[in-house]
């Protein structure tokens, strides 16, 4: 009801405010997306005037770029500057976002990790999803404690795993020695079955990277580089590396934004990039299908979110890739659409309009008949 109510009041603002709004077909570049004008896909242009609009005057705060593609074209794509912060450099300020700016996607780097392990599994170096965590860390077996020694891959990936852990903690990953580091999170006490409760866990994306490591014997930079980036032409990125050396696997990533739609649209592929096979279909079903439920109530599948909202009595079910400020990938399969959005609201969690009402306010409403 409540998005009914938006939109109407949406198309009627945007019916009368966008005559001063131009919207140009995105540019076709060298890099694999095909691009469109917003007629040429039917969707209604006038709710992407009246986003691009509340976007200008400040209702959504601080966005830095929106991108939509729709049936496999580029349809809107569009930069703002503001207020960023940097995950290497810290605060950076005032800030001109354009098409070639790197941007912290930060837990979108979550997504990414997942990807690389789908590709070592499926050549074989990962064996199963249902090996034992503390079998790839026989230095800490002095932590697999009673049912903690149960601990899977598959736990990790759906942060299942049961163990303790509060966000706060990731402070604690980025001092010392790598081996402190990850002898920090193992340690951690259990608190749940492993497998029966779903818990917000960066430390779970470390220990995946490692364990990739420890079985591709590449770093989860070298690797996805190797078999994800440079199959989808990604070549401008980078990764967060703490003081003690650890690459940052949970939210250490800066992507450029149509490389972040790249991703999207594998994923919307079911892994398949201009007509190559990167990550195997079923691989990507089971990476986004929801296998343990947060208390949002969202779904989660491997370091996904699968999301269900209502929007004009409809139930849009949606997988997402986010991260912190306002970082979104968002996947709808029945319309073949995806939103890419970046943004510099980190750490705000009482935003009246948030990044993610983009989607859900102009963009479904939008594309559905």
């Amino acid at each position: 009801m409540k998005h009914s109510l938006i939109f109407l009041l949406i198309l009627f603002y945007s019916c009368t405010q966008h005559k001063n709004i131009t919207i140009s077909k995105p540019e076709k570049l060298n890099d694999g997306i095909e691009t469109a004008t917003l007629t040429d896909v039917g969707i209604n242009d006038k709710l992407i005037y009246a986003m691009q609009d509340s976007i200008d005057n400040g209702s959504y705060s601080n966005i830095h770029s929106a991108l939509i593609f729709l049936n496999n074209k580029l349809v809107f794509e569009k930069y703002w500057s503001g207020q960023d912060e940097n995950r290497i450099k810290e605060w950076t300020g005032f800030t001109v976002h354009h098409r070639d700016s790197l941007h912290d996607i930060r837990s979108i780097t979550k997504s990414i990790t997942s990807a690389a392990v789908m590709i070592a599994l499926d050549q074989g170096k990962i064996k199963s999803l249902d090996q034992r965590l503390f079998d790839f860390f026989p230095e800490f077996l002095n932590f697999a404690e009673g049912k903690k020694k149960d601990i899977t891959i598959r736990h990790l990936l759906t942060m299942s795993s049961g163990m303790n852990w509060h966000e706060s903690y990731n402070d604690s990953l980025k001092l010392h020695d790598v081996s402190h580091a990850i002898g920090f999170i193992l340690r951690q006490p259990l608190v749940e079955v492993p497998g029966s409760k779903f818990s917000y866990n960066s430390g779970s994306t470390q220990l995946l990277a490692q364990i990739l490591e420890k079985t591709t014997g590449l770093n989860i930079e070298t690797f996805t580089l190797k078999y994800l980036f440079e199959p989808l032409g990604i070549s401008a990125f980078e990764w967060t590396k703490e003081k003690n050396g650890l690459i940052s696997a949970w939210a250490g990533l800066r992507m450029r934004s149509r490389d972040m739609l790249k991703f999207g649209i594998l994923y919307l592929n079911n892994g398949k990039w201009n007509e190559k096979q990167i990550i195997p279909s079923n691989l990507v079903e089971e990476s986004m299908r929801t296998h343990v439920y947060s208390d949002e109530p969202y779904g989660y599948g491997y370091q996904f979110w699968t999301l269900a909202d209502s929007i004009q009595n409809q139930i849009v079910k949606t997988i997402e890739a986010s991260g912190n400020g306002g970082q979104k990938i968002e996947i709808n399969k029945s319309q073949k659409l995806i939103m890419v959005i970046t943004a510099g609201n980190y750490d705000l969690h009482n935003l009246s309009k948030t990044p993610f009402d983009l989607y859900l306010d102009f963009v479904y409403p939008a594309v559905i008949k």
